[in-house]
């Protein structure tokens, strides 16, 4: 059964303002296809981490059956209040045509950019970092590996399977009670109010709860230290072992973000040598979609091959 994803949650609550998760979704192709849950009190989220479980045992007939069992603790993830306050002057609103259609044209700018930042941060601050904490920590022996490049023009592979109560995005359900997805709310009550310098505005706010929850040693993975430049690639075993490592699947619950840029280099170098072209040939296609049945997602939103060298040992 597929995951719910931000899209298919806002459509389903957010019907007064329907397209906020376009504008949001629009350049951000990796948050476009995260699975999202529901925090378990509003503002956190409880998610109990399993450390250990005995099997059961089979045995003779009549004979004692071994004791099990299994242990367990809670972990507590936060969610951040994301939002904003677009405010336009008396004059400029009205020279504008209304201050709704103002906040309305400017809305969809503003959210698409905050879904591109959104996305960037979900990929490196908890999906990146994670993977890194754990195995610079020793709780993975394995999970990251380096191209080997050394310059600090750096790129990322970061590997992710999704989980329901492991690994997914996390909302605050109650924050889409009012129909929309970013909780809107007129200051002042739509009635002008002085700023600074005695300036006088009108101004609405905009809301959504939203975090990340990663709570498994083995759903998470990263490349590092990829340099295009100088040739420093990962290797097909390192892919492969990668996602060996985080127990991917091809049921689409298992993906691989990078650079758009990333993608192409890795075409050129498995793919670019098996090309064979004849003299009515008119179009090159080097492109490759998927490893082994994982979809591999690219966003522009990642580092363009500035990411600092990472030390693993």
């Amino acid at each position: 059964m597929p995951l719910d994803t931000l899209r298919t949650i806002a459509l389903e609550k957010s019907r007064k303002q329907p397209k906020q998760i376009d504008f949001l979704t629009e350049e951000a192709p990796i948050l476009n296809l995260l699975p999202f849950t529901a925090s378990t009190h509003d503002m956190w989220h409880a998610a109990d981490q399993l450390d250990a479980a005995d099997a059961m045992g089979f045995v003779a007939m009549d004979q004692p059956l071994p004791e099990v069992g299994s242990t367990s603790r809670l972990i507590k993830f936060d969610l951040a209040k994301m939002g904003g306050v677009i405010e336009v002057g008396e004059d400029k609103a009205k020279q504008y045509g209304g201050k709704e259609k103002y906040f309305a044209d400017k809305t969809g700018p503003v959210l698409k950019v905050t879904g591109m930042n959104t996305e960037r941060v979900i990929v490196y601050d908890n999906l990146r970092q994670y993977a890194l904490d754990k195995f610079l920590a020793g709780e993975t022996t394995h999970t990251v590996y380096s191209a080997g490049g050394s310059g600090n023009a750096n790129y990322s592979i970061v590997a992710a399977r999704f989980e329901e109560g492991v690994c997914s995005g996390l909302y605050n359900s109650k924050g889409f009670g009012n129909g929309v997805m970013f909780d809107t709310l007129p200051i002042n009550g739509g009635a002008l109010y002085k700023v600074a310098a005695g300036v006088l505005v009108y101004g609405v706010r905009m809301k959504c709860d939203l975090g990340f929850m990663v709570a498994g040693t083995r759903n998470v993975g990263a490349i590092v230290n990829i340099d295009i430049a100088t040739g420093k690639l990962p290797t097909a075993m390192q892919i492969d072992d990668l996602l060996a490592d985080i127990r991917a699947t091809g049921s689409g619950r298992t993906m691989l973000f990078m650079h758009e840029r990333v993608l192409s280099a890795l075409g050129r170098a498995f793919k670019g040598d098996q090309i064979r072209l004849r003299p009515a040939d008119r179009n090159i296609d080097m492109a490759i979609e998927s490893w082994n049945r994982v979809p591999m997602v690219t966003s522009y939103n990642l580092y363009d091959g500035s990411e600092a060298n990472v030390a693993l040992s």
